[in-house]
């Protein structure tokens, strides 16, 4: 059967070229790092879903989680000041030498489109790149710390999500719903 005339309907492009589309509005952007008041470059992963509206079972919506994370070695947090050499020994030798992966919280965000959900990561991303420039962090990353090692030392796991809520820090992080 042949059609004189496109579909009507708009098309909806595949989840791959969408997922593609996004990491490169995101590289454009610069939003793969953030750099924290101690000078120490955090990874960020947005992972961004196309999900069905809760509300119209034909409208769809757009979920962007976020991930923020650190692997640092204790040496690096010495010398940003975030544990002290004398006071920390027994905490700093319980670490050892290897790499400490800090793991914030996911924070999901939730938009009724692609194009709005990059309205409000434009918004959010920029804002969280300040609050991580001009905040020290070292609260953060001794509790970041402290859990990962309770969760090695009671699990025996090396990897654990540390599960810190960023909104819960002394900045504020809008988590806005369109």
């Amino acid at each position: 059967m042949e059609f004189d005339s496109p579909p009507s309907r708009p098309v909806v492009k595949n989840s791959v070229s969408a997922q593609a589309e996004w990491e490169n509005w995101l590289y454009q952007n610069s939003f793969e790092h953030l750099r924290d008041a101690d000078g120490l470059d955090w990874s960020v992963k947005i992972r961004l879903e196309q999900l069905p509206s809760n509300l119209d079972r034909r409208a769809g919506r757009s979920v962007a989680t976020v991930e923020v994370a650190l692997d640092v070695s204790m040496l690096a947090l010495i010398e940003t000041g975030t544990f002290d050499k004398d006071e920390d020994a027994r905490l700093i030798e319980l670490m050892g030498d290897g790499l400490i992966p800090l793991r914030m919280r996911k924070i999901q965000y939730e938009a009724t489109s692609e194009n709005a959900m990059r309205e409000t990561m434009a918004q959010v991303l920029p804002e969280l790149r300040e609050n991580f420039r001009k905040t020290s962090l070292h609260a953060v990353k001794r509790t970041l710390v402290g859990r990962w090692l309770e969760g090695r030392m009671v699990f025996g796991k090396g990897e654990l999500d540390a599960g810190f809520d960023p909104q819960l820090a002394n900045f504020s992080i809008s988590n806005s719903k369109e």
